[in-house]
């Protein structure tokens, strides 16, 4: 296997379409040389196209052959042209009516591409005859150039058409022969660029594998995943039977599918990297494309530290939790549980959006809390951050700010106590060199402030590529389908060959005429074009192997998908096995027998266990034991999820509080005397007075507006409800009993209660009233032999069970049907509360429950009941429906979809046996 060109002369250069393959291919001419036994060698001549022609251009003006004078003072880069370009279109737009609605980077990028078309595929336009959006682009183009011509600077496409004008006229010596490697497309001034080296005696040739095909085949796969894990299987199943064989890949869609590709190559090339500690080994793969550099987690943490400070809005929360959860900055390491701690109370006490000097602040404040999470190494870190931030002036050059976020970094310990990995490094490499970029940014930008030139490093790593350098060439090269390979290939696997994705769709430039794109035969002009670009490439890969497999997928979800055209003639073959994953294959292959653990009951309750969690916990077993189990046993339970403002809770317990400081200073009313003024004027009042207190617990305190209308909001429900519904009730009443707290001990298990209010009517009876705000509360199940709502019950039933109880009852606190709900021992106690006997009350049965203390006694055995099983440990996931599993903060624990599935094999196992 070989490659078709003249390699030992001494005066052949291979020019390559990418830095990458160039690299590649000196990597593999050396490693032939090794193979031949050479001792040594003169060193490949292989170089980026772009670089080729920089060096021959800056040897002819040390020459003297191209006049310094006449060569332009640099060239922008990507950034940096981007940003002439905006200020351009900002400066072209300045006085539209429109301005602040277009997004003048999105227009930049289209300007770029725009002006690249029309000079290197000789486009001319004609300002007269052209649309409104071409003659924009004319405009803004004629204010970049300005632009250029102050800096002195051209812009890369300008600066290559210069090139090539004083290529043509230098007499350097060039050499005998050069060879192209990995250019698909060739546009016109490649094209200027080939025959002006042949009319200079240069012999031009094509860089082509000597690759004899033994088969080429197309497969079809039930969906992308499919086709993942049947290309993974094959690289497996190739390198078993030729340990040194040279495999690639290909993907289209490679961005979409990267993380499912590395996660199958590892499970089944390097289930060793499972392990944290062998998480960097070297793989036997690599893809061929990098990911911005703002991806990788290093820097992303760096610019988040640099939000943290700078950012002069609010930041996510979901962005601070994602700090706190990093290793790269800070004591991590030593702080890792604490952090995580900080983490779970930052979610219910600051809000969905947070300030940094809020963070900050909270952070410090839990140093000191009654309940402290010692952070000393983050609380320092952070105070250094915010103090190093601080001293920055408001403006300054870019490379000022370049060194101000690096002292930023400094003062947070970034990039982390821990020695870094090879990649590790060369990332936080790359991340100074874009530093360096920024600091290049003086003479366009000139003073900015903080947040702009933040902005512009992080356009800067979203721009820049990085992909870790490997020592060892991989078997395995995941590639796009742009990307040549650099050395003879034994198989090529090219998956996602739907019509959809290849050839691509077609898509011209807004900004120029769509028929002088398809007449030039620009790029993405046509789908004729779309089809040759494609086409060519298609015949590369098929010449690039001796195996080549061509795989589609036919669904993507309900979606029908089609095969791409590309591959008719190609030999439909039976689609090979797809890959099992290390999980599978232990499940599969166990050598031991299988253990069944009955998961059905937990240990008991030993004697002196303390288990906790009030009417919760008992409520928690009647409806699923194993709920119980997990979240009041286990002690397991869920991360709040941030919000902003107040949720339903929250607005519950300020009604209870609220309800509680009117009765605490009103225990008795006579409603006849009351006037609703001054109702209204007393509620308001603790409104406030609650609303204040409670709003001083937060690390983020509420505006006075939103308390304002938080107040309101409480005066008014608590007047609707006092005046609508507490008015009407038949009897009087006084309030003996407001928010009071008990513990009690149920089968040895110690339940705290507070009953929000006992009444005790003028006879001595007492009503036990339990304040609801969110759905209607369920009753019924009072009847039943598992109660679900046992608060009340536990109430009347045990703390109360030697006094005489009238009526037990929710009291719906709510502005449109407030109200009582529950059950009474007669008529006419409280307004809309049936009796247990009525003949209407079709909830308690007179032959279950003859009698007021019957249904006392039910209350009480049935908790009792339910506390014994708690006890002795019964914890099966066992419920009567799913929606009482709504506010389960367990449930991922409980695998409902895995129990529903062994439930079905069950029952087609027992349907068979019939």
């Amino acid at each position: 296997m070989s490659i078709a060109s003249d390699t030992s002369h001494p005066h052949t250069v291979t020019l390559c379409a990418s830095p990458r393959l160039a690299q590649g291919i000196r990597q593999w001419r050396q490693a032939e040389y090794q193979r031949q036994g050479l001792a040594q060698w003169q060193s490949p001549q292989v170089y980026p196209l772009q670089t080729w022609l920089d060096q021959t251009i800056e040897q002819a003006i040390l020459c003297g052959q191209i006049p310094c004078e006449l060569a332009p003072a640099g060239v922008l880069d990507n950034t940096q042209e981007a940003l002439l370009w905006q200020q351009a279109i900002s400066q072209s737009l300045q006085r539209h009516e429109a301005a602040e609605l277009f997004n003048t980077s999105g227009l930049a990028s289209a300007a770029m591409e725009a002006n690249r078309y029309v000079i290197e595929w000789n486009i001319s336009l004609d300002m007269a005859d052209t649309s409104e959006e071409t003659r924009q682009f004319l405009r803004w183009r004629q204010q970049f150039q300005q632009l250029c011509k102050q800096s002195g600077m051209l812009e890369s496409v300008r600066y290559h058409a210069w090139q090539l004008e004083q290529l043509a006229q230098s007499t350097l010596p060039l050499p005998g022969h050069i060879e192209l490697a990995g250019f698909d497309r060739i546009n016109p001034h490649l094209q200027r660029l080939l025959q002006l080296l042949i009319d200079r005696g240069v012999q031009v040739s094509h860089m082509q594998p000597q690759v004899e095909t033994v088969s080429t085949v197309r497969m079809a796969y039930s969906d992308g995943l499919a086709e993942c894990r049947a290309a993974v299987g094959w690289a497996q199943q190739q390198l078993a039977d030729n340990p040194a064989a040279r495999l690639a890949i290909v993907v289209p869609a490679l961005d979409t599918w990267r993380a499912t590709l590395a996660n199958l190559l590892d499970d089944c090339l390097h289930p060793e990297t499972l392990d944290p500690a062998q998480a960097e080994l070297p793989r036997c793969y690599e893809f061929s494309l990098g990911l911005p550099l703002h991806r990788w987690p290093m820097v992303d943490t760096a610019l988040r530290l640099l939000r943290l400070v700078f950012q002069p809005g609010a930041l996510a929360q979901t962005e601070l939790s994602a700090l706190l959860g990093d290793i790269y900055w800070s004591q991590a390491l030593q702080e890792n549980h604490l952090r995580a701690q900080l983490d779970a109370e930052m979610r219910s006490q600051l809000p969905l959006s947070v300030h940094g000097h809020t963070f900050a602040r909270f952070v410090s404040r839990k140093q000191e809390a009654p309940h402290a999470i010692p952070c000393p190494h983050l609380q320092a870190d952070v105070q250094a951050l915010f103090a190093q931030a601080k001293q920055a002036p408001r403006k300054q050059l870019p490379s000022v700010w370049a060194t101000t976020f690096e002292h930023c970094l400094q003062a947070t310990h970034w990039p982390g106590e821990r020695s870094l990995s090879s990649t590790e490094f060369q990332c936080s490499e790359s991340f100074s060199r874009v530093l360096a970029q920024l600091a290049a940014l003086d003479t366009l930008l000139g003073p900015i402030a903080a947040m702009p030139a933040l902005q512009q490093l992080t356009q800067l790593c979203q721009a820049q590529i990085f992909q870790p350098q490997t020592v060892v060439q991989p078997n395995i090269v995941v590639m796009g389908m742009l990307e040549a390979a650099a050395h003879p290939l034994d198989g090529v696997w090219v998956m996602g060959m739907n019509d959809h994705v290849w050839p691509p769709l077609s898509r011209t430039n807004a900004l120029l005429p769509a028929e002088l794109q398809r007449k030039a035969g620009t790029p993405n002009a046509s789908s004729d074009v779309q089809m040759a670009f494609a086409s060519q490439i298609h015949q590369r890969l098929r010449r690039s192997a001796k195996q080549v497999v061509f795989s589609y997928a036919t669904l993507e979800g309900d979606r029908l998908l089609r095969m791409s055209p590309l591959l008719n003639g190609i030999e439909e073959y039976p689609p090979l096995p797809t890959l099992h994953t290390l999980a599978e294959t232990l499940a599969q292959h166990s050598t031991q027998d299988w253990q069944w653990l009955d998961d059905q009951h937990a240990p008991p309750v030993e004697e002196g266990e303390h288990v906790s969690g009030g009417t919760g916990l008992l409520r928690a077993q009647a409806i699923c034991p194993a709920w119980a189990f997990y979240q009041y046993r286990l002690k397991a339970r869920k991360l709040e999820a941030p919000k902003n403002g107040l949720d339903a809770m929250e607005r519950g317990d300020l009604i209870h509080q609220v309800l509680a400081a009117f009765w605490s200073q009103t225990p008795a009313v006579t409603w006849a005397s009351v006037s609703p003024e001054d109702l209204k004027t007393q509620l308001e009042q603790i409104a406030s007075t609650v609303m204040a207190e409670f709003n001083s617990a937060f690390a983020q305190p509420f505006s006075a507006v939103f308390c304002l209308l938080e107040a309101e909001r409480l005066s008014k429900l608590a007047l609707t409800w006092l005046w609508e519904v507490e008015r009407e009730r038949p009897q009087a009443y006084t309030a003996t009993l407001i928010e009071k707290e008990f513990k009690l001990l149920i089968e040895g298990i110690q339940v705290k209660l507070v009953i929000d209010r006992v009444d005790t009517l003028d006879d001595g009876r007492l009503v036990v009233i339990d304040y609801k705000t969110g759905s209607a509360p369920d009753f019924k199940n009072w009847a039943s032999a598992q109660i679900t709502e046992p608060q009340l019950p536990i109430y009347a039933a045990f703390l109360l069970q030697e006094a005489d109880i009238a009526a037990v009852c929710f009291g719906k606190v709510r502005l449109t049907d407030g109200g009582f709900s529950g059950v009474a021992a007669g008529e006419d106690i409280l307004p809309g509360v049936k009796a247990y006997n009525a003949e209407k009350n079709n909830v308690f049965p007179p032959e279950q429950f003859p009698d007021w203390p019957s249904l006392l006694n039910h209350w009480r055995h049935t908790i009792t009941r339910t506390a014994q099983s708690l006890k002795t440990g019964e914890a099966g996931v066992v419920f009567t429906s799913e929606k009482d599993l709504a506010y389960c903060d367990v449930l991922p624990l409980l695998r409902l979809p895995e129990r529903q599935l062994q439930f079905e094999h069950l029952q087609s196992g027992a349907q068979a046996c019939v």
